[in-house]
């Protein structure tokens, strides 16, 4: 009943059927922010029909442990699954929660279609019923903290919660943002990001704008749960799948995104990256997703950008399916990660391909 090939957002009837039938059920899930919010939407699925399940991300292909569990890959390929949901995953596990009678979080499937870059859907976006403010799309009301640990916008003060306060003071904003502060604001915080003048810098920062208020969420804006989500699926998986499953607290998620947003900023600050037809290649202590997407929307002249180190490779696109070009990739199409023992090898191949 395994599935592969990436024509499909989900394998439909067979996770309808693992949800209502199963004994156990495993769930593996990419380290990405959407694919940990949809392992999360299946695991409740399946807690609200008494059905045993675990939940663990991974960075390679799952293998079958058990002959008597049922395996849902999330975000990866693998022909051990009984289901898998290889693209679109927030969305379709929201549609295949609900498909058994669920009632899945789509503030959850919201946050996480867009941790992963892809557009919530239509009936998550109508169940969510969110509203949109002006400002910026932070997950704290500390806005200093928010700003400079905001892994979705790449500016002067990034990673410095120091040089974040002191743009604020130079703003005077009042202690309570009306609109026109929060315009204020995030027209100061396009500017700043877009100053290096590449092509993305400007459609990617849209994407921090006019956030979604979340006022019964775990955090301030939707977005900002997106950027929460997203660093603890690489930085702290266990603690992700956690924070999607409602069984841990805002502040402990919010400090190992702290921590994962301080590394990912001062690598971007770091890379000198090699340039080449179509990819630029970043080396760096740890290559980790988020320092590839970051260089590729705030900094790279190039469709693709490739971070190599400490064994592995995060490759970050903007046409190419990141995973079909990085050798056993597990993530998004724009986004893909997988272990790499030849530095050299990789990088040859992923040039090859794209």
């Amino acid at each position: 009943m395994a599935t592969t090939g990436r024509t499909a957002a989900a394998t439909e009837p067979d996770a309808e059927s693992v949800l209502s039938d199963a004994d156990f059920v495993r769930v593996a899930a990419a380290p990405t922010g959407g694919s940990i919010a949809a392992a999360a939407m299946l695991a409740d699925a399946c807690e609200e029909r008494g059905v045993p399940y675990q939940v663990r991300a991974t960075r390679g292909t799952p293998d079958s442990e058990a002959a008597d569990a049922s395996l849902v890959a999330v975000g990866v390929e693998s022909p051990a699954a009984d289901a898998v949901f290889a693209e679109d995953a927030p969305n379709a596990a929201f549609d295949a929660a609900r498909a058994v009678g669920a009632d899945p979080d789509p503030v959850l499937a919201f946050a996480g279609a867009l941790a992963d870059g892809i557009e919530p859907s239509e009936d998550v976006r109508d169940t969510a019923d969110l509203t949109r403010r002006p400002g910026v799309g932070i997950p704290t009301a500390d806005l200093a903290a928010g700003l400079a640990h905001s892994t979705r916008v790449h500016a002067s003060f990034s990673g410095d919660e120091q040089a974040a306060g002191a743009t604020l003071a130079e703003l005077g904003l009042p202690p309570e943002l009306d609109e026109a502060a929060r315009r204020r604001l995030a027209s100061v915080v396009a500017l700043d990001a877009t100053d290096a003048g590449t092509a993305r810098a400007a459609d990617s920062v849209a994407g921090v704008l006019r956030p979604h208020e979340t006022p019964d969420g775990p955090f301030e804006t939707v977005e900002g749960y997106a950027d929460v989500l997203g660093a603890l699926a690489w930085a702290a998986p266990g603690l992700g799948v956690a924070l999607a499953l409602g069984a841990v607290d805002s502040p402990a998620a919010l400090d190992a995104w702290r921590d994962h947003a301080k590394a990912a900023h001062a690598a971007v600050r770091r890379a000198d990256p090699s340039r080449y037809s179509a990819v630029e290649v970043v080396e760096a202590d740890a290559a980790q997703p988020t320092v590839a997407r970051l260089v590729r929307d705030y900094r790279a002249r190039e469709p693709a950008v490739l971070v190599v180190g400490d064994d592995t490779g995060a490759l970050a696109t903007t046409d190419a399916d990141a995973r079909d070009v990085l050798p056993n990739g597990a993530g998004t199409s724009t986004l893909a990660v997988a272990d790499a023992e030849h530095e050299a090898d990789l990088v040859e191949t992923v040039r090859g391909a794209l």
